[in-house]
């Protein structure tokens, strides 16, 4: 699957038939608010060390750090990471195994926060799993935001568009999997105020933010 996240995926996606993406690129208006927004409603301030898990280009990552956030971020996708802005090399890293072999390759260490961001619907449950109890040890908090579904169908329509979209779930299952693999989910909502809010106005129940503090910290 790592190879299907390719210069296509991102930047002609659409005519492919791969995504949702047209010409993915970095857009500060469009970055720096949802950056603003993500440190609002987690309450980050200065000096709060984050992970991007997915971070694709890693431009939430840049966002975040001009913030003063010791941001992060990992990526399955080689020509995600490789197509990231040069300034924040040193700060991304391709995900080649699974996520505390990168930590320790990186010498990361732990995190205050990790956020996964349109990210956890692309993977297999059995994976998520794994990924969600490796979270709960590397990180005191998580933030997920994902796609809202019910009877295998996605609330937003356009969200089927993307083949890589494997799990299509409501409220509960999602917070069900949160806990059942290491985290305290204390909020499950459908609306945060400056992030995914063009999706609001499609479907109010679309998207899903979750944010849930370790068991194990």
């Amino acid at each position: 699957m790592t190879g299907f996240f390719d210069k296509d995926y991102y930047e002609n996606g659409i005519a492919t038939g791969k995504s949702c993406y047209e010409n993915y690129r970095w857009i500060p208006e469009l970055t720096y608010p949802l950056a603003h927004a993500i440190c609002e409603n987690l309450g980050l301030v200065r000096g709060v060390k984050l992970l991007d898990y997915g971070c694709a280009h890693g431009f939430t990552v840049k966002a975040l750090r001009d913030f003063g956030i010791e941001a992060y971020g990992c990526d399955i996708s080689s020509f995600a990471i490789s197509s990231s802005p040069k300034e924040i090399d040193d700060f991304i890293q391709v995900l080649e195994s699974d996520l505390p072999s990168l930590i320790q390759k990186r010498n990361w260490g732990t995190f205050d926060w990790v956020m996964a961001k349109d990210v956890f619907e692309h993977i297999s449950i059995t994976d998520l799993e794994k990924i969600i109890g490796d979270c709960s040890v590397l990180s005191q908090n998580i933030f997920v935001i994902v796609p809202l579904g019910e009877n295998e169908k996605y609330r937003i329509k356009a969200y089927e568009d993307d083949p890589s979209h494997v799990i299509r779930e409501n409220e509960a299952w999602w917070t069900e999997i949160l806990e059942d693999n290491g985290f305290v989910v204390s909020t499950a909502c459908t609306d945060m105020i400056g992030i995914k809010d063009r999706w609001f106005d499609v479907h109010r129940q679309g998207n899903g933010f979750f944010v849930g503090a370790s068991k194990w910290k």
